[in-house]
């Protein structure tokens, strides 16, 4: 099924100014190891902390006998929204800090009698950067950085990503939320960014090797598969191409910009639809370990040229621009304007993460003209701790006045791949492929009168594409009565008290909000012809624990020519219990139970109303013994 293209709204808008604190708490130093332990594990252990700012302590252990000296680092200094650029411990944590990049954190590892080096720190939700750095004489190593040999993070093999041999990589430490962070930023960030807990529903990393548009071989695309992944499947999976920074390479988006427990997550939510990521690595013009490496124009080119027929001869993915999204990181979001501008039909939505395209205006014009009455999507967005969203803003504005939607938005961060990570989550789960083509309502009108409390179901049809989900919020527009309402499965209650003349009722996909489906609801006065209500039942009277059968009749008063029988609803109360039954041909069968009921006489009530020809009417009828 090919799906037209949706966008979102963002439905997590947060406040910075929520976040806003002041002061620096104690640094502490770091924990004495456990040199005699002999439960020491490799890699990161967390741990519930109720003495730890955050409610978690993260113990790091490395083993490594012949090393002289073992550092921790990351990107892990806290950043705050109140004190700007002043940086902070992990011990210091409060309310509105964040772990930023940007300044490498370093702490001092103790080494025990085994070769175990470790340290601990209290750290705040979501997937966390860290590295070792190394003395180890008899590898040759100072200062050497690596990443957590325990990790079970997937890598290329070799010695050859652009990362290793820039000395520079990463890994990623998880964290869960803690009530006592108080932030709904963390507790989202770990609601997509920790590892899905059902393995049944964990994704697949790849690096498959490639060779690149100038002919080179020895180099890798990263490629996530979504947890079942079928080859065959009829419908090719949507795909999205994620293109670093310019220090980074194809292991970027998997970690530490955490794409794959991010989409994990998002798919097993029904957020999205089953989804393909491919990451790549740019630096391919020469080896140098620069900028000069990463040209732009080769890598658009290399993109577009390479790895797209790459992929779709591999692997089932989509051919179609509305199945493919582009998305970059600092130089990878200044690359898309390459991309964008070159091959402007190529795909459907554009996430520039911390770094924008360079366009002109006729550049603009260009891409638009190219574009025609396709759907195009344009999304940016920074960290806070970069500065202002006034240039995404204008270029957003730019895109807007050609016709083409775009939407920019900021989350507490720096220019780091954490940052890389809560801006995808945003532009994955608002901004791409919806999969909700369409949501209707059933019934789609509805004739009611006023003065009575009425109560109808109504459903929601929702077509959507595989796994993606069907839920859909409900409400009422136009109600003057509080108790005028619709539960969360979609039962609507008119009170007796609405005064409006005409409501609707709309349902609203929870995945995509700009995909909604209405009912029309029109309350009238009730009629004015007079009704007479007959109310016979059997037996007079019963054991306590039997059923009464009432058998009710409502007639016209006098004949009505052109509304011969009477409609609408009858309630029926008996016993302290009210039934609401509607009438079939002017008649009702209600059957009356005593269960819970004392000996004694009781009345049977009978109100009638809900027809725009016949006046309503109440009425004690009846008095039943129970034995």
């Amino acid at each position: 099924m090919k799906t037209p293209i949706g966008r979102r709204k963002l439905r997590r808008a947060v406040s910075l100014l929520a976040f806003a604190s002041l002061g620096a708490g104690a640094i502490v130093s770091a924990p004495a190891a456990f040199a005699e332990d002999p439960a020491v594990v490799e890699g990161t252990t967390v741990t519930a902390d109720p003495d730890s700012p955050t409610g978690y302590t993260v113990t790091f252990v490395y083993h490594n006998p012949n090393a002289t000296q073992v550092r921790l680092a990351g990107d892990l200094t806290l950043l705050d929204l109140s004190t700007g650029t002043t940086r902070y411990q992990p011990e210091a944590w409060q309310q509105g800090r964040y772990h930023s990049g940007g300044v490498e954190f370093l702490r001092d590892m103790t080494k025990d009698a085994n070769g175990y080096w470790s340290v601990s720190l209290p750290l705040h939700a979501g997937g966390l950067s860290y590295w070792y750095r190394v003395w180890d004489p008899t590898q040759g190593w100072v200062n050497k950085r690596i990443w957590d040999p325990a990790s079970s993070n997937p890598r290329p093999p070799g010695d050859s990503s652009f990362r290793v041999r820039n000395n520079d990589v990463l890994d990623a430490v998880y964290v869960p939320y803690a009530e006592k962070q108080n932030d709904p930023v963390l507790e989202a960030r770990a609601e997509y960014e920790l590892p899905i807990a059902d393995p049944s529903q964990k994704g697949t990393v790849q690096y498959v090797p490639y060779t690149t548009i100038l002919g080179d071989s020895g180099h890798y695309l990263g490629v996530y598969l979504p947890a079942n992944y079928d080859a065959n499947r009829a419908e090719p999976y949507k795909v999205v191409y994620l293109a670093h920074g310019i220090f980074g390479d194809e292991t970027d988006f998997m970690i530490p910009a955490n794409v794959p427990n991010i989409l994990d997550n998002m798919i097993a939510k029904g957020e999205i639809e089953p989804t393909v990521v491919v990451t790549m690595g740019n630096h391919f013009t020469g080896t140098s370990l620069g900028f000069s490496s990463y040209n732009q124009t080769n890598a658009a080119n290399n993109l577009v040229q390479t790895i797209l027929p790459f992929m779709e001869g591999n692997y089932n993915v989509s051919s179609e621009r509305e199945g493919r999204a582009y998305g970059g990181f600092s130089y990878g979001g200044m690359t898309g304007g390459i991309v964008i501008k070159n091959y402007p039909t190529t795909f459907a939505f554009y996430g520039h993460f911390s770094g924008n395209p360079s366009l002109t205006a006729t550049d603009y014009d260009n891409i638009a003209a190219a574009v025609g009455t396709d759907d195009l999507f344009v999304f940016l967005g920074n960290g806070v701790f970069e500065g202002s969203l006034n240039a995404q803003n204008a270029i957003a504005n730019n895109f807007r006045a050609r016709g083409i939607p775009a939407e920019t938005a900021q989350v507490p961060g720096a220019h780091d791949g954490m940052t890389a990570g809560q801006l995808f989550t945003i532009f994955a789960r608002d901004y791409l492929w919806t999969g909700v083509d369409s949501v209707s309502v059933t019934p789609a009108t509805l004739d009611l009168t006023q003065g009575w409390n009425w109560v109808k179901q109504f459903t929601a049809q929702v077509i959507t594409n595989p796994g993606v989900s069907p839920a859909v919020t409900w409400s009422v527009e136009g109600a003057t009565s509080a108790g005028t309402t619709i539960s969360a499965d979609g039962l609507f209650s008119v009170a007796a008290d609405e005064t409006a003349s005409s409501l609707t009722v709309v349902a609203t996909s929870v995945v995509d909000p700009t995909k909604v489906g209405s009912a029309a609801v029109t309350l009238t006065p009730p009629g004015t012809a007079a009704v007479v209500v007959k109310a016979k039942a059997t037996p007079a009277s019963i054991v306590g624990g039997g059923t009464f059968t009432l058998n009710v009749d409502v007639r016209a008063q006098s004949q009505h020519t052109t509304a011969p029988t009477v409609t609408g609803e009858i309630a029926v109360t008996f016993g302290g219990t009210t039934q609401v039954v509607p009438l079939t041909g002017g008649a009702a069968v209600i059957t009356l139970p005593t269960a819970g009921l004392s000996a004694g006489v009781y009345t049977v009530q009978v109100a009638y109303s809900g027809d725009p020809t016949y006046a309503p009417s109440a009425a004690d009828h009846q008095q039943l013994r129970v034995r």
